[in-house]
């Protein structure tokens, strides 16, 4: 996790400080620190960036929303794919990588749908 964490920061410094809003989105931090979340829901938030992070594979889903019906909350909030999150799992690596990576996106996810309800 540190490592990849590590290495997100290298490449935010050596591509500038613009990217590291895309970078942070597009590589799906994993790490269940509710400081990282708020941080990241504040980053998207002064953006108005109210997209919810959703699986991929057969059955998407809201983690943290999956009772809520998914085409509403793609419609209300959108949507960004979570990397990593389909259906296919080759190694306990790559089912721990998927359980962490569901965490830290339930705990955004429930975080942002709040402020996208108010919002919205």
């Amino acid at each position: 996790m540190k490592v990849l964490m590590g290495f997100c920061l290298l490449c935010c410094l050596t591509t500038g400080c613009a990217n590291d809003y895309v970078q942070r989105q597009t590589d799906s931090p994993v790490n269940d620190n509710t400081t990282e979340v708020s941080e990241a829901v504040a980053l998207a938030l002064k953006d108005k960036d109210y997209r919810l992070f959703a699986t991929t594979g057969r059955r998407p889903i809201f983690p943290g929303l999956e009772k809520m019906s998914f085409s509403t909350l793609k419609a209300k909030c959108g949507v960004k794919y979570l990397s990593g999150a389909g259906d296919v799992l080759k190694s306990e690596q790559d089912k721990q990588q998927r359980f962490e990576r569901y965490e830290y996106a339930k705990a955004y996810n429930i975080e942002m749908y709040a402020k996208c309800k108010a919002i919205k």
